[in-house]
């Protein structure tokens, strides 16, 4: 008789340690099933999508003495921001135009006549390359020049895209 008791009791332990184990496997189960839906849903915004876009193309028309400004804003998560493009002038002695690419703080100083500083500068040129990239978000200004000609007004041929990651 005692022995049944020590079976009965055997098969009493081998229950109950089955049936927590079953509980555990399933809380570690469910646990990782969650943690794996919650990385996958957000998993769009872990990696950053890129964005482009076309600050200007065609023909414009510089007056004489004067300028041509396009501004753009990058957001606030813009990372790996690049500007590129190219550019052809005519008219004019030199056939030539200058083309800048500005924060908001050096533009005003340079519509003032104030020092700036120019993420790019084309100096007086007939035929150039943008290519630049730019440090944050913010407020820029592509700027077309022909301030320094008193008597000519320019045209230029001109296409400058935008391309960064957010």
């Amino acid at each position: 008789m005692p022995q049944r008791r020590s079976d009965t009791g055997i098969i009493i332990v081998v229950v109950v340690a089955v049936v927590v184990a079953a509980i555990i496997g399933g809380i570690l189960i469910l646990g990782f099933v969650a943690l794996n839906s919650q990385s996958s849903s957000s998993s769009t915004h872990i990696f950053p999508v890129q964005h482009t876009g076309n600050i200007v193309n065609g023909l414009i028309t510089v007056s004489s003495g004067g300028y041509n400004y396009y501004p753009f804003t990058l957001p606030s998560r813009a990372t790996s921001i690049a500007v590129s493009g190219s550019f052809t002038a005519s008219g004019g002695s030199g056939n030539d135009i200058q083309v800048l690419i500005l924060d908001q703080t050096n533009f005003v100083n340079w519509q003032n006549g104030h020092q700036a500083s120019a993420y790019f500068n084309s100096g007086q040129e007939i035929v150039g390359s943008i290519t630049t990239n730019l440090p944050s978000a913010g407020t820029y200004y592509l700027v077309y020049s022909n301030t320094f000609s008193t008597f000519s007004s320019k045209n230029v041929q001109t296409t400058v895209d935008l391309s960064y990651y957010a």
